[in-house]
């Protein structure tokens, strides 16, 4: 049923871009007295850094960007956005529980040669990586995903992500508002589960280039997805999406997730399990190819998983919600290809915060790609998910540029 709430002002729903100050405890790294909270300065480095999630000396002199993202409190759901039973969440916010929550970030550029490296750190005391884990509800006697919207502070099963926006050329409204450019709030809700706040442009033909790092999907070969922001038409209201991947390759990662029989009705189940194994969170291609994640063939009405060579009986314990240390990950993981895996990351996690070091060419050749032209500033936005699905802190109006 269509439902309809007064409109909000523009808010940004996805992809800003984003970095997070964080601990240094390198004593060899000299701090630069030169700081900024709204420009960053891209060094002209004599070599490349090493990319490892380390801290190396040669980014003692670079400018640091240092800055504070903050989640914005946006309207109610208005819409029930996970699967056990409509109305629970038509109250809370669209990004409830997170709303108001702060993070801390410095960022450094420099480059070299073709490429441009950035370091960006960022304050969070947990690595986040228990996402949506599959549970046993022995009530129902079904498998089910932690869930992906949490209802309370102490229902968060996410991902930590960042994400950076950066326009290709001229975009409507990006060099004064920059992330909240892309982001419009609509008058009805289309279809179930849509969300009353998406991101797309305005103008055919405009287009925006996102940076979107994913903890757990992005750790397999150390990438970043690469995506954009493309137009799409405002009349389909909560149906309008401009989220996309860039045009050639494939995503790096699968729902791992499938429907069996129990004997008395269709019923979804994890596709692949690793039998014994405790607190992983992701299974990779590897795991797949190696034969190490088996393939779930079969699932009775007690919720008994059956794959080559044994069985998994939710009875023996591990799979409880929230707790069990036997969950089993939500996805499987494999390369970002072509133009979705062009930045590569190494990205650590201190114990009180990210380290995080990526790089990508100035100029990658594809159309759906900013290009770095090192006589120019650029307009920016990032964006912080804490253990977060959609919920982002924000920072926008910042602006890049190179030193000559």
């Amino acid at each position: 049923m269509k439902k309809y709430f007064s409109y909000v002002a523009s808010i940004m729903f996805f992809g800003a871009v984003l970095f997070m100050s964080s601990c240094n405890d390198n004593p060899d790294v000299i701090d630069n007295p030169d700081t900024s909270s709204t420009e960053l300065l891209v060094e002209k480095f004599t070599e490349a850094p090493m990319l490892d999630g380390t801290i190396d000396a040669m980014w003692g002199a670079s400018q640091k960007l240092l800055g504070t993202t903050e989640v914005p409190n946006l309207p109610a759901r208005l819409t029930h956005l996970n699967s056990d039973g409509a109305g629970i969440e038509e109250n809370l916010g669209l990004f409830d529980p997170y709303s108001g929550e702060k993070y801390d970030y410095t960022m450094r550029a420099g480059y070299f040669g073709t490429d441009i490296y950035f370091l960006f750190e960022w304050e969070d005391a947990e690595d986040s990586k228990d996402r949506q884990s599959w549970y046993f509800d022995p009530s129902d006697k079904l498998w089910k995903g932690e869930h992906k919207y949490a209802n309370n502070a102490s229902d968060k099963f996410y991902e930590d992500k960042f994400a950076f926006l950066f326009p290709i050329g001229d975009v409507d409204g990006f060099n004064t508002t920059t992330c909240y450019a892309t982001c419009h709030t609509v008058s009805t809700i289309a279809n179930p589960k849509d969300k009353h706040t998406r991101h797309y442009l305005l103008t055919d033909g405009q287009k925006i280039d996102m940076w979107h790092w994913k903890r757990v999907r992005g750790t397999y070969l150390g990438q970043v997805d690469d995506q954009k922001m493309v137009y799409d038409d405002n009349t389909k209201g909560s149906a309008a999406n401009g989220r996309k991947g860039d045009e050639t390759g494939e995503g790096g990662y699968s729902d791992n997730k499938q429907t069996l029989n129990n004997g008395t009705a269709d019923v979804s189940v994890p596709k692949y399990v690793i039998p014994n194994k405790s607190d992983y969170y992701w299974i990779s291609k590897d795991d797949i190819d190696n034969a190490t994640a088996k393939l779930v063939t079969a699932v009775d009405a007690e919720g008994v998983l059956t794959f080559a060579g044994g069985t998994i009986n939710p009875a023996d314990g591990g799979y409880e919600q929230a707790t069990g240390t036997k969950r089993i990950p939500s996805v499987t993981t494999k390369p970002f290809t072509l133009g979705r895996g062009d930045i590569t990351i190494q990205a650590k996690h201190t114990g009180t915060g990210w380290v995080c070091e990526f790089m990508r060419k100035l100029d990658t050749g594809d159309a759906d790609d900013v290009v770095f032209d090192i006589t120019k500033e650029i307009a920016f936005g990032i964006a912080i998910f804490n253990n977060a699905a959609i919920a982002h802190a924000v920072k926008p109006n910042l602006i890049l540029k190179f030193e000559q």
